[in-house]
């Protein structure tokens, strides 16, 4: 088994469209596009993370919805991503979906989120 690095907030800067991804966030092995069954859960075991995913088509108006849409670029830079609520929740990812458009995948550390431990 690959050793645990710890995964900690970094820096989020955007790219062009409104993009980005840690540089230690989850990468499917063997250059998938789309990791194995399991194999996201096993990577946030490893490294003791827990995660919650918040989609744009939540957080925006209809009518900023209907503005990408027609766009046909995948622009998302006018969505500021919520930070759910609770200690410790740090951005792993900003990226496109194929169907349901931009989500935001929040991580944090499973200490942060055990408030009587």
């Amino acid at each position: 088994m690959q050793k645990s690095v710890p995964l900690r907030a970094v820096p989020v800067v955007r790219d062009d469209d409104g993009f980005w991804t840690h540089p230690d966030y989850f990468s499917p092995a063997g250059d998938r596009e789309y990791g194995a069954p399991g194999e996201f859960e096993q990577w946030l075991e490893r490294h003791q993370l827990e995660y919650l995913i918040c989609w744009m088509v939540d957080e925006v108006t209809d009518e900023v919805m209907e503005r990408y849409a027609r766009s046909g670029s995948p622009d998302c830079r006018v969505w500021t991503p919520e930070t759910p609520a609770g200690p410790g929740w740090f951005t792993g990812s900003i990226h496109e979906t194929e169907d349901d458009g931009p989500v935001c995948v929040w991580l944090r550390p499973l200490e942060a989120s055990c408030d009587d431990c």
